[in-house]
């Protein structure tokens, strides 16, 4: 298949800091996390071994977040203690804006030698969940902890049932190739992206991007099978998104006769203001391929407030 390189207009920019995925078709929504927070640091934890992106928070320094509703999110919060520390301990978890208390939540947790920071000795306790439901609207929040040194906070997001997002596509400005992806009725344009051969994408924020990812299965490959994505920009690594995935049922290619579709998975990561040029990279399998969808939410027009 012949090579494409195509050049878009840039896209307008949408007041959205952190926004909701679209639910599942029938189902509630999945929870998505929100792995980007504008001045704050990421703290990746190794849960189970898989590394998660928490936030840390302490008694001087809360974490200030904008979420935009309707919808839901949910606070994953771990107490974090100096190696060796016994446990359990106690602390306290507050979530306000500027006006009043959203809500607030004590609670008590114990280390676990299941988990653990990808850098540093410190121990981290079991997990604890809070939710605070959003309404419609954007949100600037603050959370705030005490009772401890310091607690490690994951970040989900997720919208009501039945509450749809408009949705466009992204078309990159640098892939290999074009392939189309039939599923039910839909036929859906997926870019190949390989190893050191990645796509490239031009989206102006802020704004979130959702990147629907198939790795490309062949003949020999049978079972679960593992990939890794990279998303970058300027060099910067905004995510690296390990997946395992099987082959999809209901999927396939109609111009890969000799491939075929993994299921659908879904990346997301928030933008934040200004021209973001990014690059999705392959990084393993090395020889394999995968094909990618971008979106965005759909761009507002005319006056705002």
């Amino acid at each position: 298949m012949t090579p494409i390189c195509r050049r878009t207009p840039f896209m307008a920019a949408i007041l959205l800091t952190a926004g909701l995925l679209s639910p599942a078709r029938g189902e509630a929504a999945a929870w998505d996390p929100l792995e980007q927070v504008p001045g704050a640091a990421p703290v990746r934890v190794l849960v189970g071994g898989k590394p998660r992106v928490y936030y840390r928070i302490t008694p001087q320094a809360p974490l200030a977040i904008r979420v935009t509703g309707p919808g839901s999110l949910r606070l994953v919060t771990r107490a974090e203690l100096a190696h060796g520390a016994p446990g359990p301990v106690s602390y306290r978890l507050r979530v306000s804006d500027r006006h009043r208390s959203w809500k607030e939540h004590a609670t008590e947790s114990s280390p676990t030698p299941e988990v653990r920071l990808e850098e540093g000795q410190a121990s981290v306790c079991k997990s604890r969940s809070l939710v605070v439901e959003l309404p419609a609207g954007g949100h600037d929040l603050q959370i705030a902890a005490s009772g401890v040194p310091s607690v490690l906070v994951r970040l989900l997001v997720s919208t009501p049932k039945g509450h749809e997002e408009a949705m466009v596509s992204i078309t990159p400005i640098d892939a290999s190739r074009s392939v189309t992806v039939s599923e039910g009725e839909r036929l859906i344009p997926y870019y190949t992206v390989m190893h050191k051969r990645p796509v490239r994408l031009r989206i102006v924020g802020p704004t979130r991007l959702e990147l629907s990812s198939r790795l490309d299965f062949d003949a020999t490959m049978r079972g679960a099978q593992r990939y890794t994505l990279a998303v970058s920009v300027a060099g910067r690594r905004l995510r690296e998104a390990r997946l395992t995935t099987t082959k999809a049922v209901a999927a396939a290619y109609t111009d890969l006769k000799d491939r075929i579709p993994s299921k659908l998975d879904r990346t997301v990561l928030p933008l934040g203001p200004g021209l973001h040029e990014l690059t999705v990279e392959l990084l393993d399998p090395p020889g394999g391929a995968a094909e990618i969808h971008a979106r965005i939410p759909q761009p507002s027009v005319g006056s705002e407030e």
